[in-house]
């Protein structure tokens, strides 16, 4: 296998984001004591690894409106201009700019990019780190996957995104500080074609 900015990982190439295979967690303080967790569920990502791993490339795009903290209201509300106002900003987007190792740890490395959330652009660096490789279990032969972890933190205020305004016991609904976790599987083919024949669209 070629090398990569790992000790193992993809081979050169195009790879794609299996969105049916992959987390994109974000939790965040809420009513100031509490914590949730949610999703976003639909996302579109291409991965170029490069012959010289410095120059590979990265670019996610998520779909604001697929939030998810299975709480329907809640939801709704993220979705407005109180947050993330999905009708001016209907997406998220990483897209990185370099990469370097990440320490001791031969399968670590920092991914470098520009994350635009609310329409504001913020240089965010992720600590990632290749986890394995697995086949597709459907078809084996012909699909083969790469499983990465990242986490991140971010500030709402960096994105002029809201905190929805002040609680009567001190502090805001929403915390300023977003812990992001991401549990990722790239694979070697498009599943555009398949996304769409089961009806889930990025």
């Amino acid at each position: 296998m070629a090398t990569t900015p790992v000790e193992a990982g993809p081979r050169p190439g195009v790879w794609y984001l299996d969105p049916l295979h992959s987390s994109l967690i974000f939790v965040a303080h809420y009513l100031r004591f509490g914590r949730v967790q949610g999703t976003f569920g639909r996302a579109w990502g291409r991965v170029l690894v490069a012959e010289e791993p410095g120059r590979s490339s990265v670019e996610v795009v998520l779909d604001a409106a697929s939030v998810n903290t299975g709480v329907g209201a809640r939801d709704a509300h993220l979705r407005s201009p109180d947050f993330l106002d999905v009708d001016s900003h209907p997406e998220l987007r990483f897209v990185s700019t370099g990469l370097e190792p990440g320490g001791r740890n031969r399968n670590a490395f920092r991914l470098h990019g520009d994350l635009t959330i609310h329409g504001t652009t913020v240089p965010t660096a992720l600590e990632a780190q290749w986890v394995g490789e697995a086949p597709d279990y459907a078809s084996p032969e012909d699909t083969h996957g790469h499983f990465f972890s990242a986490t991140t933190r971010i500030r709402l205020s960096d994105f002029g995104v809201g905190d929805g305004g002040p609680v009567p016991w001190g502090g805001r609904m929403v915390g300023d500080t977003v812990d992001i976790v991401l549990e990722v599987r790239l694979q070697d083919q498009d599943p555009a074609p398949f996304l769409k024949q089961i009806g889930h669209t990025p």
